[in-house]
């Protein structure tokens, strides 16, 4: 196979900028890791460490295709990626991590192989071949993956999602289970021998007018447990089993800094390039996710009636008045056994929407209001049950504090388990 980093840049040039040493014990400093020899256990650790540490981010590409107006010289070689990481915090997209990565891994002896997969068409997609005692090991910080993948048949559990590996003529094919259905469900990685050329062809492709990494800011870290990320200008916490959503509203550059550690004018470039819109709701939204056997349609319609609703309400509260409203109806509840005095009452105003399969809740509490929303929908073939309730105030606190996050999701988690015990028991 040719050497990590082989090829040539141009015709004309004799020595390509992909060969140029990087700075390896800074970039260990960085990650916080100390040289070790080549194994399955210091590969894993740098993998993680990469993930969490350095920013998958667009905006560094952004500022690059408006500077270099050469085309064939728009990607940027590993040592400018470090360099550029070690004194600005930037990351980069699918192609320069891997590029990145693999210059690292061939400076502290691993050997390594370039690859080409699919996420949305053939060879949008990179990753990394690499070989040691244990075995050779799919590594994938390009899209990324939460683990290194053995090359055969399988299912990897990691704190975030689970990935069920399937070997294919081409190479490995990747479904993500268990974890939120957000985003790609699925990306294949094709296993034969990549020339460099075409590796750096694939690559020159993703600066092509109108790409998908072109168009809008995106950042985002993964620290095992959670993944944290940036688009359309909002702030994502994703969990296992849920999703807080915090709308930025101004200072994005600034805060967006703080969050992932990249260089603000570096942001503030990219925001001016591709544009800043605003988010799409102002009010920050907490979203847990439960799988079910049962389809999308009768799971809604499960709930979605006076009698429907009253059902999941069994054991958590009374209903003492119903009245029917014209898109839902209403209810006056009280606590279980009580005797539903009307200052200790609550009412709850329903909205089915039957088209997106949501029922939309207002809640009242004598002057205060909480609005909240169930919802089923169909990812990948398969049927999530939403429960969302939007929170009173933006709570950046909830992006640093996960034992108080986990407590907020913890309390939809326990609706969306009655919800589901209810759609498994016969209707009465």
């Amino acid at each position: 196979m040719p050497a990590s980093g082989s090829g040539t840049w141009s015709r004309d040039s004799p020595e390509s900028p992909f060969d140029r040493v990087i700075p390896v014990e800074d970039v260990l400093e960085a990650l916080d890791l100390s040289r070790a020899q080549p194994g399955s256990g210091f590969l894993e650790a740098l993998r993680a460490r990469f993930n969490a540490r350095v920013p998958f981010e667009n905006a560094s590409k952004i500022v690059r295709d408006r500077d270099v107006a050469i085309f064939d010289e728009k990607p940027r070689p590993p040592d400018h990626f470090w360099s550029e990481h070690l004194a600005r915090g930037t990351g980069g997209t699918c192609f320069e991590r891997v590029a990145a990565f693999d210059a690292l891994l061939s400076a502290l002896g691993f050997r390594t192989r370039k690859l080409l997969g699919k996420v949305e068409r053939d060879d949008d997609h990179a990753a990394l071949l690499v070989s040691t005692a244990s075995g050779d090991t799919l590594v994938d910080v390009g899209f990324p993956l939460p683990a290194n993948v053995p090359l055969r048949s399988g299912r990897i559990e990691t704190a975030l999602t689970d990935m069920d590996v399937t070997e294919t003529p081409r190479g490995l094919r990747i479904v993500f289970s268990g974890g939120i259905p957000e985003g790609p469900g699925e990306l294949e990685v094709f296993l034969d021998e990549v020339s460099e050329e075409r590796f750096r062809g694939s690559w020159r492709e993703t600066f092509r007018p109108g790409s998908r990494f072109l168009r809008a800011l995106t950042l985002r870290t993964d620290a095992g447990h959670r993944a944290i990320s940036f688009a359309q200008g909002a702030l994502r916490i994703d969990d296992r089993h849920s999703r807080l959503i915090l709308p930025l509203t101004d200072e994005r550059a600034a805060r967006l800094s703080d969050v992932f550690g990249v260089d603000a004018d570096i942001l503030r470039e990219a925001l001016a390039i591709a544009g800043d819109p605003p988010p799409a709701q102002a009010e920050s939204l907490l979203t847990a996710y439960l799988e079910t056997e049962r389809d999308a349609r009768s799971a809604y319609a499960a709930i979605a009636t006076p009698e429907g609703y009253r059902r999941l309400l069994e054991g958590v509260a009374d209903v003492v008045e119903e009245e029917k409203t014209p898109s839902g109806f209403r209810f006056e509840l009280a606590a279980p056994g009580s005797e539903g005095a009307p200052q200790s009452r609550l009412s709850e105003e329903v909205v089915a929407e039957e088209g997106a399969l949501r029922l939309s809740i207002l809640r009242r509490a004598g002057s205060r209001e909480a609005r909240s929303s169930y919802r089923a929908v169909r990812r990948g073939g398969r049927t999530w049950l939403l429960r969302e309730t939007a929170l009173p105030a933006l709570r950046e606190d909830l992006l640093r504090n996960d034992a108080l996050r986990g407590r907020f999701a913890g309390t939809l988690a326990v609706d969306l388990l009655a919800w589901a015990r209810k759609i498994s028991e016969p209707l009465r």
